[in-house]
């Protein structure tokens, strides 16, 4: 039979590196590690808890969330968050080095208006858009009604889309 220390690690493996970046964005990076430790920490000791492998991404991101929500409720305050992503631009790199120079550049346009939303729609969007995750995993994540993350996602792509207009009509996208 496989032990708890065991089986968190084996979970943990694969979704680490997400798992990272979600904490990043909560804590505009600053306090990504400690969030992470102490979360790992959290879910090492209850992963007895969880009753299927399959959950422990949508699990662990939830134990996350809980806890900088409480270290925010202790420190009385609420930052916006990272979306610098471990170094990862948001907006694909192309071949040559203008492009690739152009695509960073575009990144960090796109974190900073990331970086505007309102944490509550910074968090749902990241979850859904950046993590992959369905409402429903990212309401049990944030605590919150499937319903209220679409339209906190809704409101953040409304919003993203009125901010990035400019550079979508520079670069050719569409807005």
């Amino acid at each position: 039979m496989e032990s708890s220390d065991r089986r968190f690690e084996r979970l943990l493996r694969p979704v680490l590196a997400d798992l990272y970046r979600f904490a990043r964005r909560l804590t505009r990076g600053a306090d990504a590690d400690d969030l992470l430790q102490a979360s790992l920490e959290r879910g090492l000791v209850r992963v007895d808890q969880l009753a299927e492998d399959r959950a422990f991404r949508v699990w662990l991101s939830r134990v996350i969330y809980t806890t900088w929500v409480n270290d925010q409720a202790k420190r009385r305050e609420l930052p916006v968050g990272d979306v610098e992503g471990a170094g990862q631009p948001m907006v694909a790199a192309l071949p040559g080095p203008e492009d690739r120079a152009m695509a960073r550049q575009t990144g960090r346009v796109v974190q900073d208006a990331l970086d505007e939303l309102p944490e509550d729609q910074r968090a749902a969007v990241w979850l859904v858009d950046g993590q992959g995750h369905t409402f429903a995993e990212a309401a049990m994540i944030l605590h919150v009604a499937p319903g209220t993350v679409a339209s906190r996602v809704a409101r953040g792509r409304k919003a993203l889309r009125d901010e990035l207009s400019p550079l979508l009509l520079l670069t050719g996208g569409r807005s």
